[in-house]
């Protein structure tokens, strides 16, 4: 396993500060084009029409996609929160190192490639 520099610590951090940046406008944005659908609809009549269906399968990617970014966010902002107090590349079941290759493709990692195996099969056992 790489041993993680204050080099590469750097780079990380500034990686999962981007990133944070970016869930947020991604997540500013969403509720805006929210906000104006609510807008807009309201104007039209309270009759189902064909394209109901495909507005209401619309929302739901949207809202999917909304909590997929929120729970991005608090993984990114917990990953930044691990930086500071010293346990970042930490894994959090076994206490292990988290490999650096890991770290730099997956930087809100928070699980070594083993345990994050055993966590995902308990997932879907369950």
């Amino acid at each position: 396993m790489s041993t993680i520099t204050k080099t590469h610590l750097q780079a990380l951090k500034t990686h999962l500060h981007q990133r944070a940046q970016q869930l947020l406008q991604e997540l500013d944005t969403a509720r805006s084009e929210q906000a104006q659908s609510v807008h807009d609809t309201e104007d039209l009549p309270p009759e189902p029409d064909a394209n109901q269906s495909r507005d209401t399968s619309d929302r739901e990617v949207r809202h999917a996609e909304q909590m997929r970014d929120q729970q991005e966010l608090k993984d990114v902002r917990a990953a930044l929160q691990r930086m500071e107090d010293g346990s970042y590349g930490e894994c959090m079941d076994c206490g292990k190192g988290i490999a650096l290759a890991r770290l730099q493709a997956f930087p809100s990692a928070k699980r070594c490639i083993a345990c994050q195996t055993l966590h995902e099969d308990k997932k879907r056992r369950a």
